[in-house]
């Protein structure tokens, strides 16, 4: 640990940390280090993420987990009891049905539970939102079907 002079200047006090430049509350004097570019502490203010923004974010992490278009989901965020809760209305992708396909564990269901831990994850590491449930209504399904294009 080195001493290092408090950002007042004034050598009124003195902060310990590395010899890096980190110090052990996160300040640091090197103005382009992780330390002094994301502080770890809350600067004051408000930041609010309006509903629409998480509907679409949502539509948009279920769109990319189930490798569909973003259009087909319909997302509803409501209160539940002070944490996120969504609704989710989403076709599903299957396998074409035969011996070599890859059925995910669970099948289906599978499919929607991973789905439900994948959202929440990451809504709260997106939008530092807590997700406390997801409830999926699958609307359709499609099989996907390998290209065979002919040639002319």
């Amino acid at each position: 640990m080195t001493d290092l002079p408090t950002a007042r200047g004034d050598g009124a006090g003195v902060r310990t940390g590395t010899a890096d430049g980190y110090g052990s509350d996160g300040w640091s004097p090197v103005p382009d280090s992780l330390a002094a570019t994301s502080p770890t502490w809350a600067l004051p203010g408000h930041v609010s993420i309006a509903p629409r923004v998480i509907t679409r974010v949502s539509g948009a992490v279920v769109g990319e987990a189930l490798d569909i278009d973003r259009r087909d989901v319909r997302v509803e965020a409501y209160d539940d009891s002070g944490r996120l809760g969504l609704r989710v209305w989403t076709p599903v992708g299957i396998s074409p049905l035969a011996a070599d396909a890859d059925v995910p564990a669970g099948g289906v269901l599978g499919l929607l539970r991973e789905l439900q831990a994948t959202v929440a994850t990451r809504l709260l590491s997106i939008a530092d939102r807590e997700v406390s449930r997801v409830d999926v209504t699958v609307t359709g399904s499609t099989v996907e079907r390998p290209s065979t294009r002919r040639v002319r």
